[in-house]
């Protein structure tokens, strides 16, 4: 798979520090990362139909991932990617959001989200790219949020990913379609 970093983007690393951290989620939490993962980006006028477009072409060279396009309900276009490799997941995100963010809707992107299952179900590892920050969502089956998990994931990485620190803006994201 082949793709470039942008030469607008300042070298943030804190995206690609996942495929470290996802060691430490294996070794004392026994998380996998399910395969799937996704950019969230709010639909726009103008260019934008275009950059969709481009992204979604540049993710059909890649001959180690797959993806998807769905639209949700609140008008968010969801590039959902699946590979067995956490580490494509987050080139081809970093790539995609490079996208929209070379053509100038940063603003319009909500998240990069990177699934996880454990003995207690499914996480959710949320990349706020306005902040370069990562924050945990665990639902619980009770369609509330599973917080003492979230503090729990919180803990094991805090040292290893650029965490967003203030709570109150730890935004679950309901109805992640996969």
């Amino acid at each position: 798979m082949i793709f470039r970093r942008s030469k607008g983007r300042s070298d943030d690393t804190s995206l690609f520090a996942l495929t470290q951290a996802y060691i430490t989620l294996d070794v004392k939490l026994g998380a996998r990362f399910t395969g799937n993962a996704a950019l969230c980006v709010k639909e726009a006028s103008g260019i934008f139909s275009s950059v969709l477009d481009y992204a979604k072409g540049f993710l059909d060279v890649s001959s180690d991932i797959s993806y998807r396009v769905e639209r949700d309900r609140y008008g968010y276009i969801w590039f959902i990617i699946s590979t067995d490799m956490i580490e494509s997941a987050v080139v081809a995100l970093d790539a995609i959001a490079d996208t929209f963010i070379d053509h100038g809707f940063k603003g319009q992107i909500l998240a990069s989200v990177f699934a996880f299952a454990e003995k207690r179900g499914r996480f959710y590892l949320i990349y706020n790219h306005r902040s370069n920050r990562f924050y945990p969502f665990m639902p619980s089956s009770a369609g509330a949020r599973d917080v003492e998990s979230e503090f729990l994931i919180y803990s094991l990485l805090k040292h290893e990913l650029a965490f967003e620190n203030d709570k109150t803006k730890w935004y679950p994201i309901w109805d992640i379609p996969f």
